[in-house]
């Protein structure tokens, strides 16, 4: 009891608190671990903000991705927070198979 009120100050302290999820790898050999920390559906389109923890930094990144096609675009990053992910849109891609973003695609459209 004492280690989940302490959980909720520390959520409350930070401002937020942000459920992370593991994004299973299809394939070894990647260091990074790499985190769901929010999805909206809309439509076949999901939007989501995965982020990469590696062995020197950690990145955030903002996609959307396409079930019915299977591509996926970019629309921003950062290294420092979720909040200071600027919109840079990438035009849609093909995913190629075994990479960190197709891993992100199939675990996101299988939910």
């Amino acid at each position: 009891m004492k280690k989940i009120i302490v959980l909720f100050t520390i959520a409350f302290i930070s401002g937020s608190a942000v459920a992370e999820t593991l994004i299973p790898r299809s394939v070894s050999g990647d260091k990074g671990k790499y985190y769901l920390l929010e999805s909206k559906r809309n439509g076949n389109v999901i939007t989501a903000i995965h982020k990469r923890v590696g062995v020197y930094d950690t990145y955030y990144t903002k996609t959307e991705t396409n079930c019915s096609t299977m591509k996926m675009r970019e629309i921003g990053g950062s290294e420092v927070s979720v909040k200071a992910i600027k919109p840079n849109p990438t035009k849609w891609f093909e995913l190629v198979q075994g990479s960190s973003k197709s891993d992100l695609a199939i675990f996101l459209c299988r939910r």
